[in-house]
Formats: structure tokens, sequence, C-alpha cells
């Protein structure tokens, strides 16, 4: 669980500074071992259901969090799922891994004290962008697009680090924001050298995500440079400008962000395909995040 450890601003200048900040990080923040053995467990071809429920069983408090989010709305599963063996069995593998892995980096953030950053509107904008996300690149046809949820999801797990690392710049930042009207991230890559979109990044690898999570969320803000995993990239850019734009929850952005032509070119879709994928990612989102924030 987090607790607010500041680091000095000198140390932490550039892009090594980056590397110093990640590793502070994760003294204080990062997955729990159970997702690692996970990892293990569902790669090995002798595994079974009652070995992976098991290996889950050991977490209590992880198992009770994963059964209400299994149950809400947003995953509509056609029964109530009552046990972790049933949970293993219904949702399917890649599910299992989404939400250990949502749970774990709730649990893992929610320590940062109330008066530093409303966590209910930072988790409202991060799942309505993941949410929007998912169906921009399913709607467009894209292999994989379930994919996106979980990069969307995350995309400004930096903006936690920065809370829970940096409050001071953080309060300064916020103050020239509300004073300049400049894009937070512009302000973070001047005075840092880097945005929260690379320290994001940065600890996803560091916790060994794979590359089609941390890389999308590097570059959700230069969809033109996001290489293989483009199409992830650019669909988290439209869904955070459309999620920015309607005002659903907020991470410290506040104001409007472009949505830059590029992205909707390059998945190929139209700003009407965007508005139903906002207005269905509104109709979900609240209940997941009461989900998110009971205990």
């Amino acid at each position: 669980m987090a607790s607010v450890n500041p680091v000095n601003l000198a140390d932490i200048h550039g892009f090594a500074g980056l590397d110093f900040l990640v590793a502070e990080v994760d003294k204080l923040v990062s997955l729990p071992d159970i997702y690692y053995r996970l990892e293990e467990v569902i790669v090995d071809p002798s595994s079974t259901t009652d070995s992976i429920a098991g290996l889950l069983r050991a977490d209590p408090d992880l198992c009770a969090r994963m059964l209400r989010m299994a149950n809400s709305a947003f995953y509509s599963f056609p029964t109530k799922i009552e046990t972790i063996e049933r949970a293993v069995s219904t949702i399917g593998l890649r599910q299992i891994r989404e939400l250990v892995l949502v749970t774990a980096v709730i649990k893992a953030f929610e320590g940062i004290p109330p008066g530093t950053v409303n966590m209910s509107t930072f988790w409202e904008h991060s799942v309505a962008v993941g949410i929007m996300a998912r169906e921009i690149g399913q709607h467009a046809g894209i292999p994989n697009a379930g994919g996106f949820y979980i990069p969307g999801l995350l995309h400004d797990l930096g903006r936690l680090v920065m809370y829970l690392k940096l409050p001071g710049l953080m309060h300064d930042l916020l103050n020239q924001r509300a004073i300049s009207g400049q894009l937070m991230y512009l302000l973070e890559q001047d005075i840092l050298n880097y945005t929260h979109a690379d320290i994001g990044g940065r600890l996803l690898e560091f916790w060994k995500l794979p590359q089609s999570i941390w890389e999308p969320v590097v570059k959700h803000h230069d969809p033109h440079n996001a290489g293989e995993f483009s199409a992830a990239a650019c669909s988290i850019h439209i869904a955070d400008a459309w999620v920015n734009t309607n005002r659903m929850g907020s991470s410290g952005a506040e104001f409007e962000l472009v949505m830059d032509a590029f992205a909707l070119d390059q998945i190929g879709v139209d700003i009407e395909v965007v508005e139903q994928a906002g207005r269905l990612s509104d109709q979900q989102t609240h209940t997941l995040v009461r989900q998110f924030l009971s205990h």
C-alpha cells in the first residue's frame, strides 16, 4: 500500500532521473508476488483450474475484490460467480490476468492521502478511457482490441507516481496549468524532460509487464511515434481526448485535449464511432468504479 514519500526534484531530471524515480517508487509500490506466480502457473501446460484457484486463494483480500469486479455490470457474466474456482473456469485466463493486475494496481496505490488526489475521479477517468479505447478498437475491427482496456486504464498511472513521490511539483504544476491554460503533460516535459506517460510506461516495464501494455501508455500523447502498438496508442489517445472534453473524472489534466486527426485516420474511425464508444463507456464506468473503490 502506497504512502507519500517525496523525492528531491534535482534527483529525477532527465531520463536518468526517470529511472531513479521509478526505482524509488518500486520500493513503496509494486505488484504482489501472486501476480508473477500466476503468470508462471498460467504458462505451465500441466496447470489445472484447481491449481490456479489454489494460488489465488492465498490472497483472500485480492480474491474478494476480484469476485466483486467479476460480478459487476462491466463483465456481464450470465450467472453470479461466487467462488474463485468458478471464476477461473468461467472467466477465462486472459480476464483472470486482467482482474488480478487491475486489483493489484488499485490496492497498491490506495494509500495515497485523500487530499493529494481524488482517487474516485482519477479512476473514473482511467476506467472511462480504458473502456472507450477497447470499444473504439473493436468497432474498427482491430485484432485483440480487447487488450486495449488495460493500457487504457493505466495510461495515467504516472500521475499517481507524481502525486506519490512529487507532491510539491504536482501542486506547482496544477497551479501553473490553472494560470496558463497549458496542458499538464507539456508542463511536465518542460520541467522534467519527460512526462507522466513516460513515468507510467517505465514503471510498468520495470514491473515486467508486456510491451503491449507499457508502450501504448508511453505513447498515448504521441501517437505518431507509437511503433508496433500504434493501434492501441491511437485508440487510447482518442479516448483520453474525448473523456477529458466530456469531463468524465479527472487525473489532473482538466483542460480539453486536442484529438489528433492522425490517430483517427490510423484507426479508421470517424467522430460518430467515437461518440458511440464514449456513450457506452459513460454507461459502464460508474458501476465499475464503485467496485474498484469498495473494500
